[in-house]
């Protein structure tokens, strides 16, 4: 939870509109493994160079893709939507 934290801290700093979070993180798995985030730039980020350059390097356990628009849609709605057998599944949308 605190990898999460920082990660959205820095993200709002640095300009992120929105996140949303896949992954065994928003499941009822007692200690998940990793946190995925699918984080929407727009054409103004980075607002903040510096918490965008943390942002970069991010902690082990946060795979966080920097997207734009379209990337953003298809993460959102067919690379998150489903498992791996295709069943639907649900995301977590962080909300400023």
């Amino acid at each position: 939870m605190e990898s999460l934290r920082w990660l959205v801290d820095l993200a709002m700093k640095a300009g992120v509109q929105r996140i949303v979070i896949d992954g065994s993180f928003v499941t009822d798995v007692y200690e998940p493994d990793d946190i995925d985030c699918a984080l929407l730039i727009g054409d103004d980020y980075p607002k903040d160079s510096i918490a965008d350059a943390e942002l970069q390097n991010v902690l082990p356990f946060v795979q966080a893709s920097l997207l734009t628009d379209l990337a953003f849609r298809h993460y959102v709605t067919d690379r998150y939507a489903t498992d791996r057998r295709g069943i639907p599944k649900g995301v977590v949308e962080v909300l400023k």
